[in-house]
Formats: structure tokens, C-alpha cells, sequence
């Protein structure tokens, strides 16, 4: 498995998805049909976007995540595994957009500024991609393996050591 793979399926997994109304689902109850609830198939598109990240199959993920979208247009965690998949396919333009939709959604998102600079580290905007590190270790847990990457990534930057082994990938 890719290296961004991995993260994207390991970062999937650290949020949960609160999911929204659809209009087909308001449609269905105003003529008394049985509906499957919008929650259910939201939350069902999120797993199988989760399981295809996981399995590397990047493209797939994409659609899930899009289809949550649907129902739940306001969805940060959802932008934020598309800002993920977007990455690992190598679309760092979507990358961003998707993390700067999620950071705009709830701004307390951690991952979403991990996305972030990950995104803007890979297209080479450096004081970009410091920023939204920083901004991560202050909403993580201090000394977490994930706090302890971004201080790697932080320094390096700043020039004070050797780039991490995961920046120095191409």
C-alpha cells in the first residue's frame, strides 16, 4: 500500500460523519414512501469510500465520497477524505480545495490542516504549508505520533534538520 494511501485510510477512520437530510429523503416522506433515511445512505457511501481508500483504489473512494455529498453537502470529514483521496491520486489542486472546505466547515478540524499542508508541502508553498502544520500541532495532542510528524515536517521546512522520510518521496 502507498504511503499516502495509508494515511488517508488511518485518518478516514479517525472521524465520524455527521450525516444530513436529503432532498429525496423530504421528498419520500411528503408522498409516504419508505425511504432508506439520508443518515443511513450517507454514512453507507462514507464506509465504502473509507474501504476503497484503503484498498488503494483511489478513483472509487472519490465517487463514495462525492455521493455523500449529496446528502450532507456541509460535511467537513467528508471534504476532508476527499482532500486525502484527491492527494493520493496526485491532484494536489483538489487536495486543497477539499481541505479548505473542510478547515471553512469546522475550523477546529485537525485533520483537515494536516490534509492542508500536506497538499500545499507537495505543490511548494512553504510558508503555506507551515502554517497549517502549526495550526494542526495546536488542535492535536501534544507528542502524538501525529503531533511528532508535524513537528518533523515543521522543522524542515524551517531548515532546521533533514526533510522527513515521507516529504522526500516524490
Amino acid at each position: 500500500m502507498a504511503p499516502g494511501v495509508a494515511l488517508s485510510a488511518l485518518l478516514a477512520f479517525s472521524v465520524l460523519l455527521p450525516y444530513g437530510c436529503s432532498k429525496e429523503k423530504k421528498d419520500a416522506a411528503q408522498e409516504g414512501q419508505q425511504a432508506q433515511p439520508a443518515a443511513d445512505l450517507g454514512k453507507e457511501h462514507f464506509e465504502k469510500g473509507v474501504q476503497a481508500s484503503m484498498k488503494g483504489q483511489i478513483d472509487e473512494a472519490i465517487k463514495e465520497y462525492e455521493a455523500v455529498l449529496q446528502f450532507n453537502p456541509k460535511s467537513p470529514e467528508t471534504y476532508n477524505n476527499l482532500g486525502f483521496a484527491y492527494f493520493d491520486k496526485g491532484d494536489m489542486d483538489k487536495a486543497v480545495e477539499n481541505q479548505r472546505k473542510a478547515i471553512e466547515l469546522n475550523p477546529n478540524l485537525a485533520n483537515g490542516y494536516y490534509g492542508l499542508a500536506l497538499a500545499l508541502e507537495k505543490k511548494g508553498d512553504k510558508a503555506g504549508s507551515i502554517e497549517n502544520w502549526k495550526k494542526f500541532a495546536e488542535l492535536s495532542q501534544p507528542h502524538s505520533k501525529w503531533w511528532m510528524k508535524a513537528q518533523e515536517h515543521i522543522q524542515a521546512l524551517e531548515g532546521k534538520k533533514a526533510a522527513p522520510a515521507q516529504a522526500k518521496k516524490k
